[in-house]
């Protein structure tokens, strides 16, 4: 409270401090200066790129407008920018936060929520999008820039968009200098889409120097690392049960009478649940494990089959969870990448390829110190399975197919925590909806999907890193610190899958649109080969018919499908028509009159039908009509045309340089083996396969990948796949993935939709039955 009653003060310390501020100012005007330099000089090409692409004349002019008009308004939107950005430092030099404008959700109230401009709302979304992926990206430098930032303003906390420079403090006042455009909402969002490759892309570097700068100065040059992860509220601790202080079982043998049961597990423990299918597969797998201790010559001496036995010196579970306490580790193993190291966050590891065999013995070496130190006759037999049960649950982690190896060690950390849960709340093993259970679930789930192990620094690797260093260090008895470590890592694991889905759909547009394309340039060049009729070409006019004035035609077909039907390109097929009687205008006099007579007409059309493509294919053109122009000046028979100079021969002498058609000009290729049945009975199977089915195939870099189906070409008949990341990885002929299936090289990934641990548990219960002579199906 006596924080928040002190007015803002400027920088306490003095001339040293503001000097290196402005240094510091100085240093991020330079950047991106620089950057947006960079920035500007790629709205031509980009708008081109689009303008090329469009598929209305209407939207085409709107790109070459938008370039003039976007590149005039330059020195506006740099003059602007670099004010707001002035002014975040002024306010952190008053001790000031940085003022920010609303957001369009933030000015709506809930019922107005329907209403909202969706032209304001997808800007927003932009912004903060671009916004949120460099914090994670810098999330380092920034964390440590805030620390040594917080010196300069006299040791007082900053907030995360207070900091001058931040990605919030970027982003927005970009955002706020573009307005003067006043351009549509898709100019707009390219333009941010350049401002967070060109200026945001490459922010951890301006970060990096200003830390340097201040280590330099002396400001924290020690600092490291360390999670912000926030401990849980007074409310949280207040709302769950202590599990320590649980009364114990009466009865140490029956392990169904200890339920020390937090009150949100209580309240998801509602008839009908998914509790009595856990109890039963749990009394299951008690029972084998009590029949197959009963016959160890280990056990012979516990008090609960020794005849007479004293089961009153049997451990208590606050007991029990003492001595895990002490063999749980307070750190993450030496082979598992340090994003708190001085290198940086690691991109990739190279892991031992003892890697799984190293963390088995970790965990059993974990269980028997344990028994040890305990000695495993004063442990209740219910505990016993449950260390045992545990410990088995934690081999199929590292069982699990398609979990990265480098998931799989890092999950082995939470061994004991899970130790503790279980001796403590025997519910984590029957109830499907316990939240230490669902988190296990999700990290197994999020491993397989959102970690690359090429590239760590892409998924959800270190955010997991984090939420298991969190527990290892926090976690005592109460559950609310999985409660908090659930939501995080599935938010998170949420807003990597909406990513990766625009990201798909972003590729799957592009697919459709290649598709598209190739099929009007195929349509086209195959119309234009048909009226030329493999006739032999002037140079000149091959180039344009097949360059200029097959994209004319490729432009029509995109725009209407229905355009062959139409005036424009009857009238686009007279123009092919009429070049091809150029061919005959030096040796034919009726042709020649009649080029005489249509040149200017010709010419016209053209130039008319050429419009639409912009400037790019002038050169084509005006060689074409200098061609023209030559055929019709040029006087029949002259005697002494070989005295002419080599640039004139050029134009009058038709150079015959054969054209045919697709068909013809291109070597045939080999017949293809007819497929098997197994390929035909397979190609009818990839007929039903969904799209978002996974699979295991070996990519264009020989290379076994796992790859989501998500597009099939109707007219190439190829499918298109994409990576975890929604990025396109693949595209394959059907009957090439046909084969690949048939051969054993490709498979497609079944789901069973069970969540691990139940999974994992009914595969303990199967390898018990086995282990004792049971068969597994009955």
């Amino acid at each position: 409270m006596e924080e928040l009653s002190q007015k803002p003060q400027a920088t306490p310390s003095g001339k040293k401090h503001q000097q290196i501020l402005n240094e510091c100012r100085d240093m991020v005007m330079v950047y991106l200066t620089t950057q947006l330099n960079e920035l500007f000089e790629q709205i031509e090409p980009v708008f081109l790129d689009f303008a090329k692409k469009a598929e209305t004349n209407a939207s085409q002019a709107r790109f070459f407008e938008a370039i003039n008009h976007v590149l005039s308004l330059r020195d506006v939107i740099e003059h602007d920018f670099r004010e707001s950005i002035e002014q975040g430092f002024k306010a952190f030099t008053l001790g000031k936060p940085i003022t920010y404008p609303n957001s369009p959700v933030e000015e709506s109230t809930e019922i107005e929520l329907e209403v909202i401009d969706n032209d304001a709302l997808e800007k927003h979304i932009a912004i903060q999008s671009m916004i949120s992926k460099t914090q994670s990206n810098c999330y380092q430098e920034l964390y440590a820039l805030g620390k040594r930032m917080a010196v300069l303003r006299g040791g007082r906390k900053l907030a995360e968009d207070d900091i001058p420079a931040c990605p919030a403090h970027t982003a927005i006042s970009f955002q706020q200098a573009a307005e003067a455009l006043d351009v549509d909402k898709q100019i707009l969002l390219i333009i941010y889409f350049l401002f967070g490759k060109f200026v945001l892309g490459d922010a951890g570097s301006i970060y990096k120097s200003l830390n340097d700068t201040l280590i330099e100065a002396g400001i924290f040059p020690n600092l490291k690392l360390s999670s912000i992860i926030p401990r849980p509220s007074k409310e949280a601790n207040n709302q769950t049960s202590n599990m320590m202080e649980q009364p114990e079982s009466t009865h140490p043998g029956q392990f169904e009478a200890r339920q020390p049961t937090p009150s949100h597990i209580q309240q998801g423990a509602t008839p009908g649940s998914n509790i009595a299918l856990g109890e039963e597969l749990f009394r299951s797998i008690h029972d084998l494990l009590t029949a197959r201790r009963a016959a160890d010559p280990d056990y012979c001496n516990h008090p609960e089959f020794a005849p007479g036995g004293n089961t009153a010196q049997l451990r208590s579970a606050p007991a029990i969870v003492q001595a895990i306490e002490q063999i749980q580790p307070r750190a993450q193993a030496d082979y598992l990448p340090n994003p708190e190291s001085d290198e940086g966050i690691p991109q990739s590891i190279e892991l031992d390829t003892n890697l799984i065999q190293n963390v088995r013995k970790t965990l059993e070496s974990e269980r028997n110190k344990v028994l040890n130190d305990l000695n495993k006759d004063t442990i209740p037999t219910a505990d016993l399975d449950t260390i045992e049960l545990v410990g088995m649950l934690f081999e199929q982690v590292l069982n699990e197919e398609g979990l990265a190896n480098i998931a799989k060690a890092l999950i082995s950390h939470l061994h004991t925590p899970y130790l503790k849960i279980a001796i403590l709340d025997r519910t984590f093993i029957t109830d499907e909806e316990h939240i230490a259970r669902k988190l296990l679930n999700l990290m197994v789930d999020a491993g397989k999907l959102w970690i690359d192990e090429d590239d760590l620094r892409r998924g959800i690797y270190y955010p997991m890193q984090e939420i298991v260093k969190t527990i290892l260090t926090e976690f005592k008895s109460e559950l609310s610190i999985f409660d908090e470590m659930f939501y995080k890592l599935e938010k998170q694991a949420n807003e990597l899958e909406s990513r990766a889905k625009i990201l798909e759909e972003r590729n799957q547009e592009a697919a459709k649109g290649r598709e598209r394309l190739e099929s009007a340039r195929q349509q086209a060049r195959e119309v234009i080969n048909e009226r030329i009729k493999g006739r032999s070409l002037h140079p000149v006019l091959e180039r344009f018919l097949n360059h200029a004035w097959l994209d004319r035609m490729i432009l029509m077909l995109l725009r209407d499908p229905e355009v062959e039907s139409s005036k424009e390109w009857s009238s686009a097929l007279v123009v092919i028509d009429s070049l091809v009687k150029v061919i005959d205008a030096r040796h034919n006099p009726k042709a020649r009159e009649w080029l005489i007579k249509n040149q200017a007409s010709l010419i016209q059309h053209i130039k008319s039908g050429l419009d639409s493509l912009g400037n790019y294919h002038h050169p084509d053109s005006n060689a074409l009509f200098k061609l023209l122009d030559s055929v019709v000046k040029e006087q029949p028979a002259v005697p002494r045309a070989r005295e002419k100079t080599d640039e004139a021969v050029e134009i009058s002498q038709p150079i015959i340089k054969p054209i045919a058609s697709k068909a013809k000009s291109t070597p045939a290729h080999p017949a293809k083996d007819e497929p098997t049945e197994a390929e035909r009975q397979m190609l009818l199977k990839l007929r039903d396969i969904k799209f978002g089915t996974w699979f295991e195939l070996i990519d264009d870099n020989h290379k076994l990948r796992r790859l989501k189906l998500s597009w099939f070409s109707p007219i190439t008949r190829k499918y298109m796949f994409v990576d975890r990341f929604g990025i396109q990885a693949y595209i394959t002929p059907s009957d090439e993935l046909a084969k690949q299936l048939c051969a054993g090289k490709a498979s497609i990934i079944k789901s069973t939709g069970i969540p691990f641990v139940s999974q994992a548990l009914k595969t303990i219960h199967a390898i018990l039955q086995k282990s004792i002579g049971l068969n597994p199906a009955g």
